[in-house]
């Protein structure tokens, strides 16, 4: 009986990985985003364009290298294919397409991942090599029936395109041209290191260097808005936890005003132990969860 039980949940299992992948194929080939083609010439990486076929263009016509990584084997650009993965909650898949700092955690990625709005429609419409090699793809959205852009960049790693995520960002993926992508963990380094004394929210001597490595980032991308959210592990009450929180964040916030960064780019909030990176099984794990984040926008 438990060999005829392990079997049926095997086969519930496949079923509903049968289904994942068949709702991400049909987002990533939907007919409101045909594949595109490249113009760029097959031996070199210039600069290039790369603009939409319509949907009479046979399969067999597109340029599926990595030449150009706006298309993926399957035959639909990347950042769909990524979309894809995101709309179905597969967030391993998702991520064989991306690149992360390495500074995060994958539970902390996952966790950005789940709180990050990008359920807008997309369109690839412009395809750029860089310098460096890396890539911009030009990105035509529509939010509320409203019409806009962005911009994504991302480089070939191991004959793979992938995108850059950025955790710290509002919506993960939008490139705004000035990240120091040699070292995109310099905000998150310092924000770990603001430390608070024990179960209150007065900010540690010893943070005195990462307070001024925070004020030094924001006023090198005077263009951003960054909001601070507190956490804490499961300890004490609900409230007790929201409120602690959210003084933490906002101690944080104040002390950047001191140090000459406008209120107006700032804002704070309190979680409390709402929503945890780990369970609070051990000390190691609720040591994790009290934390502060911050989430970055445009203004």
């Amino acid at each position: 009986m438990e060999r005829v039980a392990h079997g049926k949940q095997s086969r519930m299992r496949i079923l509903k990985a049968l289904v994942a992948y068949s709702v991400v194929f049909a987002l990533v080939t939907a007919c409101d985003s045909a594949p595109l083609k490249s113009d760029e010439p097959s031996s070199d990486r210039n600069d290039s364009t790369v603009e939409d076929t319509t949907a009479e263009n046979s399969e067999s016509s597109y340029d599926v290298s990595w030449r150009n990584p706006a298309l993926t084997p399957m035959g639909a650009n990347i950042v769909r294919v990524i979309r894809g993965y995101f709309l179905v909650g597969e967030y391993e898949k998702m991520l064989d397409f991306t690149i992360l700092p390495e500074c995060y955690e994958l539970e902390e990625v996952k966790y950005a991942i789940r709180k990050s709005n990008w359920g807008y429609e997309l369109k690839l419409s412009n395809l750029q090599w860089q310098p460096d090699s890396t890539f911009i793809l030009t990105i035509k959205t529509t939010v509320n029936q409203t019409t806009g852009s962005e911009q994504y960049i991302g480089k070939i790693v191991n004959d793979t395109a992938k995108i850059f995520l950025f955790p710290d960002k509002e919506n993960l993926f939008p490139y705004y041209g000035d990240e120091n992508l040699s070292d995109p963990c310099e905000l998150k380094r310092a924000l770990d290191d603001v430390l608070f004394g024990f179960d209150n929210a007065v900010i540690l001597k010893k943070s005195e260097a990462a307070l001024k490595a925070i004020v030094r980032y924001l006023k090198n991308n005077p263009s951003l808005r960054a909001h601070f959210v507190g956490h804490t592990s499961n300890e004490g009450t609900s409230e007790y936890n929201r409120l602690l929180s959210s003084q933490r964040a906002q101690a944080i916030v104040d002390q950047l005003v001191r140090d000459g960064i406008e209120r107006s780019r700032l804002s704070a909030e309190g979680k409390g132990m709402s929503a945890p990176l780990y369970p609070n099984t051990s000390e190691a794990n609720r040591e994790r969860n009290r934390r502060v984040e911050v989430r970055l926008s445009k203004e």
